[in-house]
């Protein structure tokens, strides 16, 4: 069985950003509900990124919670 190494990182989010193609859309309730939860809790579930050549610091899963952080 071939297991995959996960690496985390701890990374300015300013070196990220969102990949063209996220279609998804947020209204203001859920902004400021996740602003709170954020405050209250942290972020509790990574954001996945891309590290492969050409396409590093682009967000793969988690654009919402990028978004939302960088507003706080």
């Amino acid at each position: 069985m071939n297991k995959l190494k996960i690496d985390i990182s701890y990374v300015p989010t300013d070196s990220l950003r969102p990949a063209e193609y996220n279609p998804r859309k947020w209204g203001k309730e859920a902004v400021a509900q996740l602003k709170e939860s954020i405050k209250k809790y942290g972020l509790v579930d990574p954001l996945l990124v891309n590290n492969a050549p050409g396409r590093e610091g682009v967000v793969i899963g988690g654009h919402f919670r990028l978004a939302v952080a960088k507003e706080i």
